[in-house]
């Protein structure tokens, strides 16, 4: 019979491997096919219709996009209160590293309020209150100011959260064992973080 602490293990890798797959998959598909709004109204519903009219939508946003993420969210509550903030990594330096793991934490604290909010007002709205959400709609609601810096907000969180992943991801399955492979992720993860923030913003101001 497995102990706590072997299925602590186990659930730690499982929260791990469900940031990279399917979360962070998902969220490279949602920037993507947010980006559609970089080329107008026109190319931005169709790619609407086109995710409305997938067979099974249901299933899979349950499979593979609310169950991961209520998973991987309420189980990151439990390591956060257990105080495990800091991270034991080698590379640039212990400081670095428990500050970037901390804001891991925080970020995803802040991810649990911002999606909620998110969700509430594209999907729910078009599931539950028949609300049409498309190019329009989504210029409509992101055109306050307020809207946009929580937005801003929202992305950077998102971006940062999923591009460290990255790097705990890849300390936790023991694939950046040595100190000069850590960095080299390290370096990596903040070159994804920059881009895909970078993206992430472009997309936001091109609903207009």
């Amino acid at each position: 019979m497995a102990t706590p602490a072997v299925w602590q293990f186990y659930l730690r890798r499982l929260h791990s491997l469900a940031g990279i797959f399917p979360i962070g998959v998902f969220l490279l598909e949602h920037f993507f096919g947010n980006a559609f709004a970089t080329r107008g109204p026109e190319a931005y519903n169709r790619y609407v219709e086109f995710l409305l009219g997938m067979p099974y939508l249901p299933v899979l946003e349950i499979g593979l996009v609310f169950g991961p993420l209520l998973f991987h969210g309420i189980y990151g509550l439990f390591i956060t209160a257990g105080g495990d903030a800091f991270h034991p990594a080698q590379g640039l330096g212990a400081r670095y590293h428990n500050v970037a793991y901390l804001l891991q934490r925080i970020t995803g604290i802040i991810l649990l309020v911002y999606i909620s909010y998110h969700v509430w007002n594209t999907r729910v709205q078009a599931v539950f209150f028949g609300q049409h959400v498309d190019y329009a709609y989504m210029a409509r609601y992101l055109a306050p100011t307020y809207e946009k810096a929580v937005y801003i907000v929202g992305i950077l969180c998102a971006c940062y959260h999923f591009a460290h992943g990255l790097f705990n991801f890849a300390y936790k399955w023991g694939l950046t064992v040595s100190a000069k492979a850590q960095q080299a992720m390290t370096y990596a993860s903040l070159v994804v973080f920059a881009a895909m923030s970078a993206v992430g913003i472009h997309i936001l101001f091109s609903f207009k």
